[in-house]
């Protein structure tokens, strides 16, 4: 995370700490026995799992993808309005871990994420010990 005038600015990836940037602070949301601490912070490192790494390029309507668009003036074309806010769980389950020791409302806290937030139709929370036995 970047501070600027603007406020925080994010960078993610696999070279984003290598880059030499005035203000940067690298953040792990995380604490040492793997509870979330900064929520705001683990859901957009989630956001970017989920939407550069686990799930591909969504096709697209013909109608709303630019390339359809009358030429000549000829074809009067409606095209819908997309939403500002598309879920990017929206066709996809979702497993999530948790450690043993997580606290009801940092569930409550996962479940509030994956179903407001990235919109998806399943959702399991799993204790990270009982999967990886």
């Amino acid at each position: 995370m970047i501070e600027s005038d603007s406020g925080p600015q994010y960078l993610f990836g696999e070279n984003a700490i290598h880059n030499p940037l005035p203000n940067l602070e690298i953040k792990n949301p995380w604490s040492s026995d793997g509870i979330v601490e900064d929520w705001e912070t683990a859901t957009r490192v989630w956001e970017y799992a989920i939407t550069s790494r686990l799930t591909g390029a969504k096709p697209t309507d013909p109608a709303k993808n630019g390339l359809n668009e009358p030429s000549n003036g000829d074809m009067d074309v409606e095209m819908e309005a997309l939403d500002d806010a598309e879920k990017p769980l929206a066709d996809s389950p979702l497993l999530m871990t948790e450690p043993g020791w997580s606290s009801s409302k940092a569930r409550e806290k996962y479940i509030e994420i994956a179903m407001e937030d990235w919109g998806t139709p399943a959702f399991y929370l799993g204790k990270t010990g009982v999967l990886a036995a």
